[in-house]
């Protein structure tokens, strides 16, 4: 870990979050009384605890978060999303996620997904691999459109436009396509081979910096299309290397052999 120390700083500062995430547990969301409990209530205080964290170790360097800090601040800089599937968590949904990536100007960028039903902390190091618990993790090995299993999540603007000619052709050319709520934990399931595929048309740096990292040193591709929406959010598609181009086209409305 001394050759790491964003690292380190990074794992310990997913355990705090974890700490105050075990303090609060989801409500049974059963009445409209439980489900007055706003998102924030829980996120801000795992928050709190990793940013002092982060702090204690690099107090010099920028954080970036869901709740805190311009998003444009320059690196190098912590992108941090405490709990990142938080409608999930506060409806007892078992899949939600913490997210911590550092980007370094001359430090190795570095990504820390903590899956919370399962307890898995998935780690990345730029150039150094990904892992799960440790173990070396590898993208999938298919080879057709037509038998990727895809995750994938709806924004606001998408449902609100009703523009879902690209989910459409997902569903029409791939084995399958699941929402679940937490880009994080997708993209670490494509690194780890769960998922071939990860695609979303609108995410925020914190949904993607950790999660990206971990598809790349999996030997994955991804491909970022940023969207002029004045909000700097970016379409996000990850997966293994043999079918991302035909996914690209696919996206992009080309024709794909799959």
């Amino acid at each position: 870990m001394e050759r790491y120390p964003h690292l380190w700083a990074a794992l310990l500062a997913v355990r705090r979050g974890t700490e105050v995430l075990a303090a609060r547990p989801p409500q049974a969301a059963t009445s409209d009384s439980s489900r007055s409990t706003t998102t924030a209530e829980y996120e801000r205080p795992i928050e709190e605890a990793i940013l002092t964290e982060l702090d204690r170790h690099f107090p010099e360097q920028t954080i970036i978060s869901e709740g805190l800090s311009p998003e444009f601040a320059t690196e190098p800089r912590w992108i941090v999303d405490p709990l990142d599937g938080a409608v999930n968590y506060r409806n007892g949904v078992p899949h939600y996620s913490i997210s911590i990536a550092f980007e370094g100007r001359q430090a190795r960028d570095v990504g820390v997904v903590y899956y919370g039903p399962t307890d898995t902390v998935f780690t990345a190091v730029e150039g150094e691999g990904a892992f799960a618990d440790g173990t070396a993790l590898s993208v999938s090995e298919t080879r057709s459109v037509s038998n990727a299993l895809v995750a994938t999540g709806f924004d606001p603007m998408t449902m609100a436009a009703q523009d879902l000619a690209q989910f459409r052709t997902f569903i029409d050319r791939t084995q399958g396509v699941r929402r679940f709520g937490s880009a994080a934990a997708e993209l670490s399931m494509v690194a780890a081979g769960y998922f071939d595929v990860f695609f979303e048309r609108m995410l925020r740096v914190w949904d993607t910096a950790a999660g990206t990292l971990l598809v790349e040193e999996a030997g994955g591709e991804v491909t970022r299309i940023e969207r002029l929406d004045g909000d700097n959010s970016e379409m996000v598609l990850a997966s293994n290397p043999h079918i991302h181009q035909e996914l690209v086209s696919l996206v992009s409305g080309g024709s794909v052999s799959g």
